[in-house]
C-alpha cells in the first residue's frame, strides 16, 4: 500500500518541479503532441522531459528513449499513449521513483470489465511504488495560478491563460475544457482546473481539500457524477465552510434508487438523490444545474465574500428590457431595490421622474449622450443602501461600444483594482454589434453573460445562499436510553415490527403513543374497546400488508360495542378480497388521537450518507404532497426547525386562519426518532439495516402522537 498521501501527491501534481510527457510529439493532432505544446506555451518554469524514442528533440526539448534514462525523477509523468501500453508506462515510472502520473489515456474502468481489471492492476502497481495516479480517461490539470498546464485540451490553444480565484474539480474531462473555453471567452478565470476521470486513486475530494488549504483559492467548484467518499465529502464541506470557502457544485445523477423500497415511505421519499441534496444543504455546499452558472457565481463570491443579495436594481437602455428584468427577478423570489429619496432626487438630474425609479430606463434620460450619464447613474443606484445588487441589461443603443466600460469604471471599488463596490452582472442581449462593447468589459478584468436568465440564475442561487444556518451540535434528550457502542441487545434485532413492537421501540425514546392492544376475534375487540375508552380505532394487523387503508383494513369513529362488531367484520371482509395472500394476525384495537394535521416521520440508513430522518406531510397525503425535508441523524432542534420551514405545512405552525399547531412536539418527536436512528446505525454487529416509519404523526393545537409505525432491521443485501 502507498506510503504517500494524497496531500503530498496532489501538492506535487499541483505544482511539479519537473514534468516528463510520455507519448510525446510535434503532432497537434495528436494529444501528446498537444500536451507538450500546451505545457511550453502556457509560461510552465520547470523541466520538461519528452519521452518519445525516435526523437532527440521535440519543440526544442530533449527528447529521451524511455523515463529510465531522463536526467531527473519526473516529478509527474502524464502520459498520452495506446491502452495496452499505459501498464508497461505505469511500471516504468514507478521504478524511475515518479511522485505522481496522469493517464489521459481511456478504455479502462470505463470501457468495460477487462478495462476495469487493468485499471485495478495499474493502480496496485503505482500504490506499491509509493506513486500515486489521477484518471485513467481524464483530461489533466490546468493550474493558471502555477503556470502548470498539464492537459491536452484544445480549449487551450488560444494565446493567454488569465489567472482567477475559483478552483473546478470536474469528473468530466470534456466538460472542464468545455467550461474553461466558455468562462474565458466571457471573462471568468479560474486558480486551477482538474479533471479526475475515473478516480482509480486519486479522486474529487483530494483536489478539493487541497482548494480548500490553497490560498490562490477563493471559491471551489464541482461536477460530480458520483462520489467514491461520501463521508469524506460531507466532512470537506464542514471544512471548507470553516475556512470561509464557499463550495458549488452542479451535479448529474437524479436516480431515486430507494423508491424501489415497498416497505416504507421513507425509503420511497429519501432515495439517493434526495439524501446528497439534504447533504449538501445541510454542508452549504450549493447546487446548481448549469455549471456556466455555477463559475459566474463562484466569481462574484470570490469579489465579494460577506455580500448578501436580495434586493436587486435593474438599469438598462430599453425600457421594455428593463421590465422583462424586473420580472424575472422576482419570479426568482428577490426583489428590486425600493429607492431612497435622496438617490431619485440625484436620479432626477438625468431622468423625468417616472424614469427616476427601479428600473431604470437609460434610454429615457433627460440630458445628452455624455460619457459620464450611465457610469454617474450606476454609481447612484449602487451607494444606495436598498441596493445589494445591480443587473445592467444591455441593449442595442448609439453608445453601445462604451457604455458598459463607463459602468464598469464608475463602480470601481478604487482605481487600482477593477472590482465593484457593488456586485454587478452585465447581461448582453444583443448579439455581434456588443463585440467591442464585450472586449472592453474583459479588459477591465470583468466578466458578462449573454443570457438575462443566467444573470438572474445567479442571483437567486446567491440569494439562496444567504439563508443558510448550520447546523447546531445535536444533543441527546434526557430520557433517550443512553446505548453503548457494540450493545446490540438495547436495540431491535433483525425482523419485521408490527405497529405494536415499533410503538414500544418509540416509547422507550420517548415518542408519545397512543394506547393499543391487539384484539384476535370481535369479543376482544369489544372487550379490549371498553377498557380503553370509546372512541377507538379498529386496524388490520398483518405482516404483508403495508399500507392498511388502501385494502379497507382502517375503521374510524367508533363509539359503541356494535359499531366495533360492525368494523372488525367489515376489515375482515375487505382484507380478503383486495389482500387474499396477506395473514391477518389480529386487528389492533387503539385509543383515538384526533389531530389537526398528518406528518410521516421515518428514518433508514443510507448507504452513502448513514442514519437519516424524513419528515413531512404523511397520511393518506403522504404521496400527494411530496416535498420532504431530510436531515442526517442525529438531528439538532434548530435545524428541524429551519427545515420544516421550507416545508408547504409550515403556515400550519406559524398560525393560519387560528391555526397554530404543535410545533415543539413536532420537533421534539423528530429529534427522538433521530437518535433512534443513529443508535440503529451505529449498532454492532455490523451490516444491518433499517427502515423505520411514523405514519401517520397525528399534530394537533397544543400536542402530537404517534398513531401507526412500521420497523425493519435487515441485514444490508436482504
Amino acid at each position: 500500500m502507498s506510503t504517500v498521501v494524497p496531500e503530498r501527491a496532489v501538492q506535487t501534481l499541483m505544482n511539479p518541479a519537473s514534468v516528463a510527457v510520455i507519448g510525446a510529439s510535434e503532432d497537434q493532432h495528436k494529444y501528446g503532441g498537444r500536451l507538450l505544446k500546451m505545457l511550453l506555451s502556457h509560461g510552465y518554469r520547470g523541466h520538461i522531459m519528452a519521452i518519445n524514442p525516435v526523437r532527440e528533440t521535440l519543440l526544442g526539448v530533449s527528447a529521451y528513449p524511455h523515463i529510465d534514462v531522463t536526467p531527473v525523477v519526473p516529478d509527474v509523468a502524464v502520459m498520452a499513449i495506446p491502452q495496452p501500453k499505459v501498464r508497461e508506462a505505469i511500471e516504468a515510472c514507478a521504478a524511475r521513483g515518479v511522485t505522481a502520473a496522469i493517464v489521459i489515456t481511456a478504455r479502462f474502468s470505463d470501457g468495460g470489465a477487462e478495462g476495469a481489471v487493468l485499471e485495478r492492476d495499474i493502480v496496485s502497481i503505482a500504490r506499491s511504488a509509493n506513486m500515486r495516479l489521477v484518471g485513467p480517461n481524464c483530461l489533466g490539470i490546468i493550474s493558471p495560478a502555477h503556470r502548470v498546464v498539464l492537459c491536452p485540451s484544445t480549449a487551450l490553444v488560444a494565446e493567454g491563460l488569465p489567472v482567477g480565484r475559483v478552483g473546478f474539480v470536474s469528473q468530466s474531462g470534456a466538460l472542464m475544457g468545455t467550461i474553461f473555453d466558455k468562462a474565458k471567452e466571457i471573462g471568468l478565470a479560474f486558480s486551477h482546473a482538474i479533471s479526475v476521470g475515473n478516480q482509480a486513486d486519486l479522486e474529487l475530494c483530494d483536489f478539493v481539500e487541497y482548494l480548500i488549504g490553497d490560498p490562490a483559492t477563493a471559491v471551489i467548484c464541482t461536477y460530480i457524477e458520483g462520489l467514491k467518499d461520501p463521508r469524506r465529502f460531507a466532512e470537506l464541506a464542514a471544512r471548507a465552510r470553516e475556512a470561509g470557502k464557499p463550495w458549488l457544485a452542479v451535479s448529474s445523477g437524479r436516480t431515486q434508487a430507494g423508491a424501489q423500497a415497498a416497505f416504507s415511505h421513507t425509503a420511497s421519499v429519501a432515495g439517493d438523490r434526495a439524501v446528497f441534496e439534504a447533504v449538501c444543504r445541510e454542508e452549504h455546499v450549493t447546487l446548481l444545474d448549469s455549471p456556466l452558472t455555477m463559475i459566474a457565481l463562484a466569481t462574484s463570491l470570490a469579489d465579494h465574500p460577506a455580500t448578501q443579495v436580495s434586493r436587486i436594481a435593474v438599469f438598462s437602455p430599453s425600457g421594455g428590457e428593463a421590465a422583462i428584468a424586473a420580472d424575472e427577478i422576482e419570479s426568482a423570489g428577490l426583489r428590486m431595490a425600493v429607492f431612497s429619496d435622496a438617490t431619485r432626487t440625484k436620479l432626477a438630474d438625468y431622468y423625468p421622474p417616472s424614469q427616476a425609479a427601479n428600473p431604470v430606463d437609460t434610454g429615457g434620460r433627460t440630458v445628452g449622450d455624455g460619457p459620464d450619464v450611465v457610469g454617474e447613474s450606476a454609481r447612484i443606484v449602487a451607494d444606495d443602501p436598498d441596493t445589494d445588487a445591480l443587473l445592467f441589461a444591455i441593449t442595442t443603443t448609439p453608445t453601445l461600444h462604451r457604455v458598459a466600460s463607463d459602468v464598469a469604471d464608475a463602480l470601481r471599488r478604487d482605481p487600482a483594482s477593477p472590482t465593484p463596490r457593488k456586485p454587478i452582472l452585465y447581461v448582453f442581449e444583443t448579439g455581434r454589434l456588443a463585440d467591442t462593447a464585450r472586449r472592453g468589459l474583459l479588459e477591465r478584468g470583468r466578466y458578462f453573460l449573454n443570457n438575462l436568465r443566467e444573470a438572474v440564475d445567479v442571483l437567486a442561487a446567491w440569494h439562496s445562499r444567504g439563508s443558510y444556518l448550520p447546523p447546531g451540535r445535536p444533543v441527546r434528550p434526557a430520557d433517550c436510553p443512553l446505548t453503548a457502542a457494540g450493545c446490540a441487545a438495547h436495540l431491535p434485532g433483525k425482523g419485521t415490527y408490527g405497529e405494536g413492537a415499533t410503538r414500544e421501540w418509540l416509547g422507550r425514546y420517548g415518542v408519545r403513543t397512543n394506547e393499543e392492544r391487539l384484539a384476535r376475534d370481535e369479543d376482544e375487540a369489544v372487550a379490549i374497546a371498553g377498557e380503553l375508552g370509546y372512541p377507538v380505532v379498529l386496524k388490520v394487523a398483518s405482516a404483508g400488508i403495508v399500507h392498511k387503508s388502501d385494502v379497507g383494513g382502517v375503521k374510524v369513529d367508533l363509539y359503541s360495542d356494535a359499531m366495533v362488531r360492525d368494523a372488525y367484520r367489515r376489515i375482515v371482509t375487505n382484507v380478503r378480497e383486495h389482500a387474499p395472500a396477506a395473514v391477518i394476525d389480529g386487528l389492533s384495537v387503539q385509543t383515538q388521537f384526533k389531530g389537526r394535521l398528518e406528518m410521516i416521520v421515518g428514518a433508514r440508513c443510507d448507504a452513502a450518507f448513514g442514519p437519516i430522518v424524513v419528515f413531512g406531510a404523511g397520511g393518506v397525503l403522504v404521496d400527494i404532497l411530496a416535498a420532504r425535508a431530510i436531515a442526517r441523524a442525529p438531528a439538532d432542534p434548530d435545524h428541524v426547525i429551519a427545515l420544516l420551514r421550507r416545508l408547504p405545512l409550515w403556515p400550519l405552525f406559524e398560525g393560519y386562519r387560528g391555526v397554530r399547531l404543535d410545533l415543539a412536539g413536532v420537533v421534539d418527536t423528530v429529534v427522538r426518532v433521530s437518535w433512534l436512528a443513529a443508535d440503529l446505525a451505529a449498532r454492532q454487529p455490523a451490516g444491518l439495516d433499517f427502515e423505520l416509519d411514523v405514519n401517520p404523526l397525528m399534530v394537533a393545537d397544543d400536542t402530537c402522537c404517534a398513531v401507526d409505525a412500521r420497523l425493519r432491521v435487515a441485514a444490508r443485501s436482504d
